[in-house]
């Protein structure tokens, strides 16, 4: 895989874990629906990288 894909997959593990983290410290909010929104927002950020590194591969 080229580097492109791997740091597209970086980039949306490490909004997931903000996602899960935030979801869990705060006070309305709930551990899933933190990790939910942290997965939804990953994914829809690092696509592009993603697809890029799995068309080129």
């Amino acid at each position: 895989m080229p580097d492109v894909f791997w740091i597209g997959l970086t980039l949306a593990v490490a909004i997931f874990l903000i996602g899960v983290i935030s979801g869990a410290r705060s006070r309305t909010a709930s551990l899933r629906s933190g990790a939910a929104m942290g997965a939804y927002l990953g994914l829809m950020f690092a696509f592009p990288l993603l697809a890029i590194g799995v068309a080129t591969s």
